[in-house]
């Protein structure tokens, strides 16, 4: 379980206010918010990218309080495809990431075939077109065979076939035991598949729509 406990955010202004929230494997957690609510930079505090300001973030696993090398190597996150070097390709990526993270050894060949990369799994990334990076980078999540996913727009770029492709990947991830926290948009397909659905909403962290409603009047 990820737990935070009375966390709040704030870069040139307060973007979230007193969160708190439980995240347990084997569901999956949509996060809906507006660009500059705060979204991408919560994921980077769960991630260990930034630091708290105020309140804390803990990983336990039975009964067990975990630090932060075992915490690293339970969870991935990739913010973007922006974040990919050129001159590496799909392949090298799966491979270090795998090598990296995974406490079981992934199959990478059942990874490449799954998300249609064989044909240009070794070519540089910069002849890529945005949804072939973007298939790279969700590749990369199985790659990792970490428990904990945090992902930050996760359809970015996919055409409705590979969106289709994604959503059963979610949900064969999540069959897994995985714990999967996803930032989106309003009304965004993913939410079939979210066991819960949070908002932010005027610096509040908000678990249903009918209280975003209310907190909007």
């Amino acid at each position: 379980m990820l737990q935070v406990e009375n966390l709040s955010i704030t870069l040139r202004e307060r973007l979230l206010e007193d969160m708190n929230a439980e995240f347990h494997r084997g569901m999956a957690y949509g996060i809906v918010a507006t660009n500059g609510s705060g979204k991408t930079t919560l994921l980077r505090i769960l991630a260990g990218l930034m630091r708290t300001q105020r309140g804390a973030i803990y990983m336990e696993e039975s009964g067990k309080r975990l630090n932060l090398v075992e915490i690293r190597k339970k969870l991935f996150y990739y913010e973007t495809s922006d974040w990919l070097d050129g001159h590496l390709s799909a392949l090298d990526y799966l491979e270090f990431v795998n090598t990296s993270w995974a406490g079981n050894k992934a199959d990478i060949d059942e990874i490449i075939e799954y998300w249609g990369l064989g044909q240009f799994v070794k070519l540089p990334i910069r002849k890529y077109s945005l949804g072939m990076k973007q298939k790279t980078l969700l590749a990369m999540y199985a790659a990792s065979s970490t428990d904990y996913w945090l992902m930050d727009e996760p359809m970015n770029g996919l055409d409705d076939a590979n969106q289709k492709r994604f959503i059963e990947f979610m949900k064969g991830a999540r069959e897994q035991g995985k714990c999967i926290i996803f930032s989106s948009h309003q009304n965004d397909i993913l939410h079939e598949i979210s066991d819960k659905v949070y908002y932010i909403t005027n610096k509040k962290w908000i678990d249903t729509a009918e209280d975003v409603q209310e907190e909007s009047r």
